[in-house]
């Protein structure tokens, strides 16, 4: 991989202060204690701090989960329209999972601003990481690629560098991310790894299908405690047992009119066709839910599949239009 190809180098702001430091500094940005000289804690760092093993390893399956597209990310300002609370984790396994009005994002590290660090390590054609370099080296690539889909306005950048957030670096100006923005977005697919070919990724479809494709009880925990846990199955219950209660009461209604005396046959029978309403009703609403539940379903995969395809359907072309 030439270091041509990753032409938004040129882009990276500089840092205040920079100017008076050495051209290879001799710490990691951002970490003091973390020399650049010792490449296997180096290493060891770097693959912990961005690599996604488990949904690298899933990949292929992610579209199960997901809108099969790496700019499937809403940027920061929409986040906020949807309702959604911005979670701040240093796991990368969680970066932009969300869940109900949560989404999980990890901070822009200030290593990944660094021009030299770029250049003399993770562009650096000797490897200087080892083993996992060109993992280190997707992994940065489409973690980076990702905040130029979070911050794609001025608001987006201005929420990414509130005190509460810090997301981004609070001395990288609009005008120095916009430049920096438009090349980055130049990175391809095949130079990111696997999990950064798709954006955000629904948690509670990830921890069920993590059963079968995993083997995990659950990718990430959203209960931790045991009563938030069994409260979740509350609500369905309460329904079904409501609707059970009604209709084994209207049953036992129609049933007992039949052993009525003849002088209320007039009146009990409008009790029994109420009751009758109120069984056809209940399984009525009951057959709504469920198929209101199997066409969203249906039609979720059906997008899924359809998206899969034309991806296929693409490169397939492109494979065959390619010299």
């Amino acid at each position: 991989m030439q270091k041509d190809e990753h032409r938004f180098l040129a882009f990276l702001p500089t840092a205040p202060g920079s100017a008076h430091q050495p051209d290879r500094p001799a710490h990691l940005p951002g970490y003091p204690d973390l020399a650049l000289d010792n490449a296997e804690p180096l290493s060891v760092f770097l693959t912990e701090e961005l690599e996604c093993a488990n949904l690298d390893t899933i990949a292929d399956r992610l579209w199960l989960m997901s809108t099969q597209s790496s700019g499937n990310i809403s940027p920061l300002h929409r986040q906020r329209v949807k309702d959604r609370e911005i979670i701040i984790t240093e796991e990368p396994k969680l970066h932009l999972l969300w869940f109900y009005n949560k989404v999980y994002i990890k901070p822009l590290p200030r290593y990944l601003l660094s021009h030299s660090f770029w250049r003399d390590y993770l562009l650096n054609q000797t490897q200087p990481l080892g083993v996992k370099h060109m993992v280190i080296l997707s992994s940065a690539l489409g973690f980076f690629r990702s905040y130029a889909h979070l911050v794609r306005y001025e608001s987006d950048l201005r929420i990414a560098q509130d005190k509460a957030l810090a997301l981004v670096p609070d001395w990288v100006t609009w005008d120095q991310w916009c430049l920096l923005r438009a090349h980055v977005l130049t990175v391809r697919d095949d130079q990111v790894s696997d999990r950064f070919l798709f954006g955000e990724i629904r948690l509670t479809r990830l921890n069920f299908y993590c059963k079968f494709l995993l083997r995990k009880a659950y990718y990430h925990r959203t209960h931790r405690q045991y009563g938030d846990y069994f409260a979740s199955f509350y609500p369905p219950l309460l329904f079904l047992f409501g609707v059970v209660s009604i209709m084994l009461a209207s049953m036992q209604l129609v049933a007992s009119v039949e052993e009525v005396e003849e002088r209320w046959r007039d009146l009990l029978a409008v009790f029994r066709m109420f009751g009758m309403a109120i069984i056809a009703a209940m399984f009525t609403l009951l057959a709504m839910f469920i198929g209101l539940f199997t066409i969203k379903f249906g039609s979720e995969w059906m997008f899924a599949l359809r998206c899969r395809y034309a991806l296929d359907r693409s490169k397939r072309r492109r494979r065959m239009t390619s010299p």
